[in-house]
Formats: structure tokens, C-alpha cells, sequence
């Protein structure tokens, strides 16, 4: 005999709860022939009366209640693993999130990021990675990242992207005896010797672009693996940086330097979140964006 139709599953927890056809057929919005004939279909399946007469209730024979323990954990499992697929707490969530971040990431955003899960999910974890630029969209496809939060340009195809902030570039050079407002000329710019991180080798390039289009080229007096030796490097030097707006104030706390306008117009740097298109409708995922974007975005 094939099996019965799986909605055979909640007849029995119907049954098993309500000890009554007539309340089990209310329960499932069916009428009590329908569900005694549910019950007679299994009975003849089972080869058991599977619930019988008990006064003014029905009872579960030693072979029914054996099916309604398997039913209850089948259905409790449907519930935790496929209902609510569709749903997600934030307040009771121990999922790990992770996203690339690149240093300038770690330093200026990750803070933010990390007290704003603190507060809506105290219980979820987030996890910066560094992943090569030429490894995201198959680390983002795979899962292994859930987002990618940079001036990464256009990583690839079946990738979601929303723009988060801006950031203008600014110089920052040694301090000097006087906190007045510094002015540089293109001149003096060029002429001056730069420090330069391979984390802002985007920043770099745009750089070195506009100023190819001035005549000029960029004179790199030193380059540096971590992003942290800029501000001291310049602090204690003739040399001077490029560095995002946001990047420079957090170096003017830590080391003795100035922040001066840049003397040639640069577009911002636009600064967005990625995901793959498998993660798009994810409940979770699309509540960390969310968090993400509302901790990050400026209007």
C-alpha cells in the first residue's frame, strides 16, 4: 500500500491533542467525515485501531502513541527547519556574520558595526575577513562571506550592491607650530614625498590618475604593508598622505599630524555593501544588511 499524503502528520497531532474527531476536524478547518476517513485510511495502513473509545475521549493504543512521539518530533523538526526558514530573531539569533573588511574597515567601521549587532542581537557574531578582491564574488557566491563593504568597484555578476557613504580625500602632513588651516598648492604637492599603504590602492590609483592628467607624477617616498604606520611615518617626517576624510581624523588623534584640503579635485569615494543573489531574500541576511545600512548610511 503506497503512503498516505503527509498531511496525515497533523491529523494525528490533531487527534493526539484534541482526543475528539469532531474537535480534531474543527482544529484543521475540516469537517468529521473528512477526518474519520483520514483516520480509517491510517488504521488500515498500520494495522491498529491506533485510537480507540476511552469514555468521552479517544485514546492512543501502545501503537498510536508510538506514532504520535514520531509525529511530534517530525513536525518540530518541519517548524525549526523549513517554517522558519522564513522567519528571523535578532534578539535570540546566534548566527555568525561575516564581511570583508579592509583595514581602514576594521579601524573606522567595525566599531559600529559591532555595537549596533551588540545592541539588536546581543547573542550573533561578527567576523571581519580579508579576502583578496579577485576571490569576492566566488567567496560571496559560496557563502564564505556574507557581505563586502568597501570602494570595490564592480566585483562581478549575480552580486547585489548598495551605496552606503561617501568619503572625500584629504593630505595629512606633520604638525606644525600652528594649528591654522593648512593650504598646499598643486606645486608644493608634487614636489613632496608621499607614504603610501597597499590597503588604499584604489585611493592611490585614483590619485595618481588626476595627477597624470596635471603633468605630474606621484613621488612615493615610502610604502607600507599596514595602514597604521602612515600617521606616525608622517608624524616624524618630511613625507606627507592621501587618505580618506574619516581615515585622517582618527590619525590626527593618534599622531602629531595636520589635515590639509588637497590641491586637485578628486571625486568621492563611494563606499557600498555587496551580496550574492542566493542570500538576497534570506531573512537573516536581508536583516544584517539592513542593520548595516542604518548603521553606515549618511543622508
Amino acid at each position: 500500500m503506497q503512503s498516505p499524503d503527509l498531511n496525515f502528520l497533523y491529523v494525528i497531532q490533531a487527534l493526539a491533542e484534541e482526543r475528539s474527531v469532531s474537535r480534531a476536524a474543527e482544529r484543521l478547518g475540516l469537517t468529521q467525515p473528512a477526518v474519520s476517513h483520514a483516520l480509517g485510511k491510517l488504521r488500515t495502513l498500520f494495522q491498529d485501531d491506533l485510537f480507540v473509545r476511552a469514555g468521552p475521549v479517544m485514546a492512543p493504543t501502545p501503537v498510536g502513541e508510538r506514532l504520535i512521539e514520531g509525529v511530534t518530533n517530525v513536525l518540530a523538526l518541519v517548524q525549526q527547519e523549513i517554517w522558519s526558514a522564513k522567519s528571523f530573531d535578532a534578539s535570540t539569533t546566534t548566527r555568525t556574520f561575516s564581511v570583508c573588511l579592509s583595514d581602514m574597515g576594521v579601524i573606522v567601521l567595525l566599531p559600529r558595526l559591532l555595537a549596533a549587532l551588540r545592541e539588536r542581537a546581543p547573542h550573533a557574531t561578527l567576523k571581519p575577513i580579508q579576502v583578496p578582491s579577485l576571490e569576492l564574488a566566488s567567496a560571496l557566491q559560496d557563502g564564505a562571506l556574507d557581505l563586502a563593504i568597501g570602494y570595490l568597484g564592480k566585483l562581478g555578476e549575480n552580486l547585489h550592491q548598495q551605496p552606503l557613504f561617501r568619503r572625500s580625500l584629504v593630505g595629512i602632513i606633520k604638525g606644525g607650530a600652528t594649528r591654522k588651516k593648512l593650504r598646499m598648492t598643486l606645486d608644493d604637492f608634487v614636489e613632496k614625498k608621499h607614504v603610501v599603504a597597499g590597503t588604499l590602492a584604489l585611493t592611490n590609483q585614483m590619485l595618481e590618475k588626476e595627477l597624470r592628467q596635471h603633468g605630474a607624477r606621484l613621488k612615493v617616498g615610502v610604502e607600507v604593508p599596514y595602514l597604521l604606520a602612515v600617521p606616525s611615518l608622517v608624524a616624524n617626517s618630511d613625507f606627507i598622505a592621501a587618505v580618506p576624510d574619516e581615515l585622517a581624523e582618527l590619525f590626527s588623534r593618534l599622531a602629531d599630524v595636520d589635515v590639509f584640503p588637497l590641491p586637485i579635485k578628486l571625486p568621492d569615494l563611494l563606499v557600498q555593501q555587496f551580496w550574492h543573489a542566493r542570500y538576497h531574500n534570506d531573512a537573516g541576511h536581508r536583516w544584517f544588511r539592513s542593520l548595516v545600512a542604518q548603521t553606515l548610511r549618511q543622508d
